[in-house]
């Protein structure tokens, strides 16, 4: 149907973006893709035809190729691909985009609008301009990490504790308890859970639920398990039950209905938490 090639950003960009996503159709498209839940901030470039995106019942057809996406929160999000697919997908850190950009992605979440809300008009019209004029992604991928070099100049300074916390929540593939980490980083629950929130844009207790359910996904990508069961085990769930509602609550589908449906491409997508 379409092909995604992964791809590391250069290292001066590591601190604020996790990876640079290439996707291609040879030919044109024309169906309905089911997006899995999110934490991050993405940065998306369209060079050829624009997908449409469904939240819940608002349908969003976007008007210029350079789009921010917010924290996907909502199971009930789809995008719509009618035309040639060439979409280069720039997914930040969790902080990534609060230290560029000097915004929450709090305000962002399960929501898709233009990039010229966080840059100046003709710097907007520049980037465009230079993208458009480029026929080979590889080339498209250098202008737009060059962009956001820029940026990294302008940068907030990282907090440390929120980085600390962030890097704890990715080591245990999620399985923690929020009460101990805010002690562990030296910060008020309450406290942190607002900081957390402002600079990733969801709360720490969601972002641990994501990267659990990355991981599963990672595993089933992988075919790193020999049952759902063992799935559970290895993401660290109490019990099969409860790894089965979790998994349907942020999916909307079963793991074994998510295994077999052809309705996302996230086994294409996760690929980058396995060690």
């Amino acid at each position: 149907m379409f092909n995604v090639k992964n791809i590391k950003p250069k290292i001066e960009l590591r601190e604020y973006v996790r990876k640079i996503s290439v996707f291609q159709s040879d030919s044109k498209l024309n169906f309905k893709h089911k997006l899995t839940p999110s934490a991050f901030t993405y940065l998306s470039y369209n060079h050829k035809d624009i997908p449409i995106s469904y939240f819940g019942n608002k349908k969003v057809h976007p008007s210029g190729r350079l789009q921010i996406a917010g924290p996907k929160i909502n199971e009930d999000i789809y995008v719509e691909y009618n035309g040639r697919l060439s979409q280069i997908l720039v997914e930040f850190t969790a902080s990534g985009f609060y230290y560029l950009f000097h915004h929450s992605p709090a305000m962002l979440s399960n929501c898709l609008t233009e990039i010229n809300n966080f840059i100046l008009p003709n710097e907007y019209d520049r980037l465009e301009k230079i993208l458009l004029e480029i026929t080979t992604a590889k080339k498209q991928v250098k202008v737009l990490e060059e962009f956001l070099v820029d940026k990294s100049f302008k940068a907030i300074p990282p907090l440390d504790y929120i980085e600390k916390s962030l890097k704890i929540i990715e080591e245990h593939y999620g399985n923690v308890i929020v009460n101990k980490l805010a002690q562990e980083v030296g910060i008020g629950r309450r406290q942190f859970d607002r900081k957390f929130q402002e600079v990733v844009g969801v709360t720490p207790k969601y972002y641990s639920k994501i990267t659990q359910l990355n991981y599963v996904i990672n595993l089933m990508a992988a075919k790193n398990y020999n049952s759902i069961q063992d799935l559970a085990f290895q993401a660290e769930y109490y019990d099969l039950s409860h790894f089965a509602h979790r998994f349907k609550e942020l999916t909307g589908l079963t793991p074994n209905e998510f295994v077999d449906s052809d309705q996302h491409i996230a086994m294409k997508y996760f690929d980058d938490l396995l060690k």
